[in-house]
């Protein structure tokens, strides 16, 4: 035990300190906008085997949940204020949910790769009364492994935020931490939604004005909860209804609409660099990159394909 590297976390944003051996490195995904959202997401990669002993006292009312995006192939011992127990190694696609009300310690060994999300205990009663019931806690025995490929897609979603962060909207943000915690509530805590949350739907006239908020400005940076507000909705019924009324969510509904726009001006000479601002990307990279994947080319091929004299 004298030899062991020993971290210690009081905060979320003490994650971000690396270990002065460079066992571990953690990142901040996105986060500016994740704050925004009042939510933190770290990215953690221990990239060797080397003894380090973790203490978590963060003594806040949110939930660290942990998903494991590659193997933890030794089990590890852990101390819950003081009580220990023996978690089992872990495979890619499992997760840990820790209440951060309480002190944890753990002794990490082996590498791994994994995404810490921190959730307040806040956002979960939200979520919960959108479901027409209330949050008491998760049903989670940290002796378990828990496979969870809901939440493990989700995770795997916001990766490219690590390199693009400008990429990510927040609609986008809004969209994985609205379905983790719709997600984490129902296979732990066996919530579900009513028959007063399944069937609503927006008005005509609440689509005119989502849409005109969504398509007038292109550089605005709308979330959930704006929209939500200008119905008269929490942010969870507002996605629901938005996605039982359009068929989809308003992020890929936006990212559809600004794909649309993107086709109408490679008609003309414009040059994609500007054509890429104009409909509320990044930059060409980004708009590259989602109109490959929305329509099988690259905008450059389609305008050939479609204009040869343009």
């Amino acid at each position: 035990m004298g030899s062991q590297s020993r971290v210690v976390r009081e905060k979320p944003s003490d994650f971000l300190s690396d270990p002065k051996d460079g066992i571990c490195q953690v990142r901040e995904i996105a986060g500016a906008k994740f704050a925004k959202a009042g939510l933190n997401a770290v990215h953690t990669l221990r990239r060797r085997q080397g003894s380090e002993m973790t203490s978590m006292h963060l003594r806040e009312n949110m939930y660290m949940v942990t998903v494991y995006l590659t193997n933890h192939p030794e089990a590890q011992d852990v101390w819950k204020d003081g009580h220990h127990a023996m978690r089992p190694a872990m495979n890619a696609g499992a997760i840990s949910l820790f209440d951060m009300r309480y002190h944890w310690e753990g002794d990490n060994m082996a590498p791994f790769e994994a995404l810490n999300f921190f959730v307040p205990d806040l956002a979960f009663d939200e979520t919960a009364r959108e479901l027409g019931s209330t949050f008491a806690g998760f049903d989670y025995d940290v002796e378990r492994e828990y496979r969870d490929e809901v939440a493990t897609s989700l995770a795997r979603a916001v990766l490219p935020a690590l390199s693009r962060p400008r990429e990510i909207p927040m609609l986008f943000v809004d969209h994985v931490f609205s379905a983790l915690r719709t997600r984490l509530l129902v296979a732990y805590c066996g919530l579900h939604p009513t028959e007063a949350t399944t069937g609503a739907k927006l008005s005509p006239q609440e689509v005119a004005r989502i849409k005109e908020l969504l398509l007038d400005d292109a550089g605005a940076d709308r979330s959930v909860a704006e929209l939500a507000v200008s119905c008269g909705l929490s942010a969870g019924q507002f996605s629901r209804a938005f996605r039982r009324t359009l068929g989809t969510s308003p992020h890929q509904w936006l990212l559809e609409q600004r794909v649309a726009r993107a086709k109408c001006l490679l008609r003309g000479k414009q040059s994609i660099s500007d054509i890429a601002f104009e409909c509320g990307f990044a930059d060409q990279s980004h708009l590259t990159r989602v109109f490959l994947r929305k329509v099988g080319i690259t905008p450059g091929e389609w305008r050939r394909a479609k204009y040869s004299d343009a």
